[in-house]
Parts: structure tokens; C-alpha cells; sequence
């Protein structure tokens, strides 16, 4: 896992030069899995834009902490990234 400092890069900077069949949305919260994050959504990318799997809405804009690029052939995953960002309990 690649861990950034600020100023961090954002999702649309990490996808806009390539395709990802699945991108693990994972979100840093306090006194949770403090190592990986929480698993929050999925989406693919195509073009530098977020098609998001579950239906759920994501930004380019949103700042990521930590991300790393992973394949999983046998599940059709040949481009797999988990981003990790900040959260928090509302």
C-alpha cells in the first residue's frame, strides 16, 4: 500500500491515465481498521471517469490517502486499485 502525504492526490488523478475493471472504495475511520480501511463501495474506471458498480455516487475530487494497485485473474480483475480516504461517523 502506497501512503500519501499533503498535499494528497485525488481518485480523478489516480484513474485519468488508466482503466481499472474494480476500484475498492475503503475509508480511514478513527479507532476502526485503521490499517486498511473499511471496505465502503466499488466502482470502474474508463477514461478517467468513476462507473460506479453498486450504485452509490463517487468523486474525483475526493482526496485519497493510501491506494495500491492489485490483480485477481481468476475473478475477471485484471486492473484492481484500492483507494483509502479519510472518514468519519456522521
Amino acid at each position: 500500500m502506497i501512503k500519501y502525504s499533503k498535499p494528497y492526490p485525488t481518485i480523478g488523478e489516480l484513474i485519468k491515465d488508466k482503466d481499472y475493471d474494480y476500484v475498492s472504495y475503503r475509508m480511514l475511520i478513527p479507532g476502526f481498521d485503521e490499517e486498511n480501511g473499511e471496505f465502503a463501495g466499488c466502482f470502474s474506471s474508463k477514461n478517467g471517469k468513476i462507473i460506479p458498480l453498486d450504485y452509490d455516487t463517487y468523486y474525483e475530487s475526493e482526496e485519497v490517502i493510501a491506494s495500491e494497485e492489485w490483480n485477481m485473474p481468476k475473478e475477471g480483475i485484471e486492473n484492481g486499485l484500492t483507494v483509502v480516504v479519510e472518514g468519519e461517523f456522521l
